[in-house]
């Protein structure tokens, strides 16, 4: 006999099939948004490295570059724009002033911990996170033996 078409087994075994890959497929797709996120708050950290080397660089031609924000009087560098910018030990401290000057924008907010971190964070997040929080960047500002730390915590 010469039939047309599928038997239903055939078509249960097609059905569990895409099933199957549909289940293996999908958890793929679903955390893209967290993956997205963590991409974007890498580049808020390039761009935090990127003005802290600008900042370093006027520091050094200055000459204050090994000053802390505690000597008298305070180190500061005049950026282009007129804007005068509070350093310590050559790169931004992390005042929110400062960095608003150099970082401005609408999609993130800023805080300043009580241990002086700079925390940069989606304006999506509710409340304040803290340094060990998800996606957030943490700016540690530098010391006399180390220039500052700029970490990503991943978002999820």
């Amino acid at each position: 006999m010469n039939s047309k078409g599928f038997t239903l087994i055939e078509l249960i075994v097609v059905i569990v099939i895409l099933g199957i890959l549909a289940v293996t497929a999908v958890p793929k797709y679903i955390n893209l948004k967290a993956d997205a996120q963590t991409s974007t708050l890498h580049g808020v950290k390039a761009a935090m490295e990127g003005a802290s080397a600008l900042v370093y660089g006027k520091s050094i031609v200055a000459g204050n570059q090994n000053l802390s924000e505690s000597n008298v009087p305070i180190p500061t560098i005049t950026l282009t724009d007129g804007t005068v910018l509070i350093i310590n030990y050559g790169y931004p401290r992390s005042n929110f002033l400062d960095w608003f000057n150099l970082f401005a924008a609408t999609d993130f907010l800023m805080t300043v911990t009580t241990d002086t971190k700079l925390l940069v964070y989606p304006n999506t997040i509710v409340g304040v996170p803290d340094a060990s929080s998800d996606c957030v960047v943490v700016y540690e500002p530098a010391t006399s033996t180390s220039k500052p730390k700029i970490t990503v915590n991943p978002c999820v």
